[in-house]
């Protein structure tokens, strides 16, 4: 047995390159996992502590608890520790919270970590701050308190939950845990599964290169048991040096997508920070033995069921039935000769090719699959944020509420858009002064703009695949003609008002993205606005106030706490959406997940590339007798590289013909399942993703394939035929 793992061990010496690309894909796996776990507890442990941060260490409070009462607390079952803090006076912003569930926000209180002798025996009330030792039976816990508390004749001025705490401490509803279990498992899966499938193809093409040296091994007496030792043996070396050197990448790796997460956000407290609890070190190294004893089973197996005639003869990937193989004669008369054997070879011994055909097949439909997720979040952004032509909009507010925020921050591109009670199924929209002139000048009219009537009869229509096309509505409108815009006052009269349309265009203001109905545009000075009927509400104002636009945020939020203290739901207030802001933090986040998808998705890749490479130029090196063979008999250079060629174009054509509409398929079921049962968003085919899997997957089969028959061409053919193993 000693002498068998010798042999192993020399085998991987005597294969270096092998070797450290077989460590490598195995690392690289390893890498993935602790990455992905990493980041997810990392991310959970930031926001339990934001929540502490926001709120305070505790599951429950209770208030106000006389001093000499405060001992039922502390003694009650399933408490774990209590501190305390004293009354808040709820006043201004905070007041809504009197009389709620909700947690008083940590800044409102100092926290008092013990009493002293003289507090336990006042009526001082304080709030006592619990938590438990099950989160999951907070609610049972506290009952408990509440009726002991009833029972000692305290009234408990209220009871808050710090919700979130106890989320983040485990007290999540059963099908939300169900579904981050599932995702989480299949987050793994996909990992394990896709690892599996791609570096056994490194043991097996090992298991291939040894098939000779296991048939003699077997002649003198190895019994299969031993032999699957040996090829065990190669996978436990391989994992004792390529886990631990995944878990350091792993390591590097979250490291750095916890940096750029920290960049792109741009939080200043609370960032995201590394948390690796010792179970995930431990399930990593686990699941890192699982993928390589699995990749490696199929092969020790294998090579344990050989016989010795059949192993020293190397026939057992030969398989060809008696009968003729034909070939296509369009292969025949491109490719010539080389053609003719590339295609018998390949049908002769599929599985030396189908294994590279299945690395290719994991990493094009991984790919192409979660690609799609970046795709329809990128359109889930652009349905949120239409382009209005501003970056801030404000609501709530009256025409001359808004002019004063132009006056104050000094404002020059804004439009306050006014909508009239129309009822011709059309929309009839007034603009502030001072921007009607810019569009109306934008579209060709130059005077007389308290006169000036703008139609925009051009409509956006949608279709099943999610585009819009323009199409014109009032077709039989043109400049000069008269409208009769009809209009209902609040008492139900209706008003007539005769517009002469001075200009036809498509092309919308500031404050309109895509037009759903024809819309006419009028100034705010218009020489008949005695006659408009003003619909219900308030005007819209949009604008562009480049760094200006935290300036307004400030103010707004100013004015709501001074005119609505008591937050009173029926009482209006202007209030201002930062569309800018918005948009770049939301885009932000996709970067975020499209940087940790593609991440995830180039890992995988790599996996499998680097298990293309063993596979492809093992396989050459393993036919280098039968090229030398081939070249001794006068095949020319030309011929030579035609059936390379034609290699790889199968190579690639078979591994696309199954990967992509299996990358299709999963793309289609992540965007049935996170989208079309939520958003009306119609699936899109993921054509750029496919037609680069298309791309690489030529360029590297081609690149990998030239590599190795170059390795092949500085050997000397006759020393090469006289070789009886590689």
């Amino acid at each position: 047995m000693r002498a068998l793992n010798k042999l192993t061990i020399a085998n991987l010496k005597k294969n270096r390159k092998r070797s450290i690309v077989t460590m490598l894909g195995v690392a690289l796996s390893v890498a993935l996992v602790f990455a992905v776990i990493a980041i997810g507890t990392s991310f959970w442990n930031t926001m339990r502590d934001y929540a502490i941060s926001e709120y305070g260490n505790f599951h429950e409070s209770f208030e106000l608890i006389p001093g000499n009462k405060v001992a039922i607390v502390e003694k009650a079952r399933g408490v774990e520790s209590v501190y305390y803090a004293k009354d808040v006076d709820l006043t201004g912003e905070y007041l809504y919270l009197a009389g709620t569930g909700s947690p008083l926000p940590a800044k409102l209180y100092e926290p008092i970590e013990k009493l002293d002798d003289s507090m336990r025996t006042s009526d001082q009330e304080y709030i006592v701050f619990v938590r438990y030792t099950n989160p999951k039976r907070h609610e049972r816990y506290g009952k408990d308190i509440d009726y002991a508390l009833g029972d000692a004749d305290v009234n408990i001025e209220a009871r808050r939950v710090n919700s979130q705490l106890l989320l983040f401490d485990g007290d999540i509803d059963y099908n939300t845990s169900t579904i981050l279990t599932c995702f989480a498992a299949l987050l793994l899966g996909i990992i394990v599964i896709a690892s599996i499938f791609t570096i056994r193809n490194s043991f097996s093409i090992s298991t291939t290169e040894r098939t000779r040296e296991f048939g003699m091994l077997s002649s003198v007496g190895a019994t299969p048991r031993q032999i699957r030792r040996s090829v065990f043996l190669e996978a436990g070396i391989i994992g004792v040096i390529a886990i631990p050197a995944g878990l350091l990448l792993g390591l590097a790796a979250a490291l750095a997508l916890i940096t750029i997460t920290n960049s792109l956000l741009e939080i200043d407290q609370n960032q995201l920070s590394l948390f690796i609890p010792i179970w995930a070190i431990l399930l990593d190294i686990a699941l890192g033995f699982i993928i390589v004893l699995l990749s490696s089973a199929s092969a020790a197996i294998r090579a344990g069921r050989l016989t010795p005639i059949e192993a020293i003869r190397s026939s057992q990937d030969i398989k060809a039935k008696n009968k003729k193989i034909k070939t296509n004669r369009l292969i025949q008369s491109y490719f010539g000769i080389g053609g003719i054997i590339a295609d018998k070879n390949l049908r002769r011994s599929r599985k030396k090719y189908r294994t590279t055909v299945v690395s290719i097949v994991v990493s094009v439909a991984v790919f192409v699959g979660m690609s799609s997720f970046v795709i329809d979040g990128q359109r889930i952004i652009e349905m949120a944020f239409p382009d209005y032509g501003a970056n801030y909009i404000i609501n709530g507010g009256e025409a001359k509420d808004y002019e004063k925020i132009v006056q104050k921050f000094q404002l020059d591109d804004y439009v306050i858009h006014q909508d009239l009670r129309a009822k011709n199924g059309i929309t009839a929209t007034v603009l502030s002064n001072e921007y009607f002139e810019k569009y109306a000048k934008s579209i060709g009219i130059k005077d007389n703009f308290n006169h000036v009537v703008i139609l925009n009869n051009f409509i956006a229509e949608a279709h099943s695949n999610g585009s819009h096309s323009i199409k014109q509505v009032m077709t039989d409108y043109k400049p000069g003609d008269k409208y009769k815009l009809i209009m209902e006052t609040e008492s139900g009269e209706r008003e007539e008002l005769e517009l002469e349309i001075t200009q036809v265009t498509n092309q919308n203001p500031m404050g309109i993205s895509i037009n759903e109905h024809p819309s006419f545009y009028i100034s705010d000075n218009y020489y008949q606005r005695d006659k408009l009927v003003f619909a219900e509400g308030y005007a819209t104002m949009f604008a562009n106030p480049g760094d200006r636009a935290k300036d307004i945020t400030q103010y707004l939020l100013e004015r709501q706490a001074k005119e609505n203290p008591e937050r009173d739901a029926e009482k209006s207030i202007i209030t201002g959406f930062d569309m800018k802001a918005q948009r770049e933090e939301v885009n932000n986040i996709m970067l975020l997940g499209a940087i940790f998808m593609y991440g995830f998705i180039v890992v995988v890749a790599l996996i499998g590339v680097t298990n293309i490479f063993n596979t492809i130029t093992t396989n050459t090196q393993l036919r280098a007798k039968e090229f030398a063979m081939l070249k001794s008999v006068g095949m020319t250079d030309d011929e030579f590289n035609r059936m390379i060629r034609f290699e790889s174009i199968l190579y690639s054509f078979r591994a696309l013909l199954i990967g992509l509409p299996i990358g299709i398929l999963i793309s289609f079921c992540i965007h049935y399942m996170l989208i079309e049962s939520n958003i009306n968003l119609p699936y899109q085919l993921p054509l750029i993703p496919i037609v680069i899997s298309i791309a690489v997957v030529a360029i590297m089969v081609n690149v990998i394939m030239y590599f190795s028959v170059r390795q092949i061409a500085k050997q000397n053919i006759i020393e090469t035929i006289r070789q009886d193993t590689v």
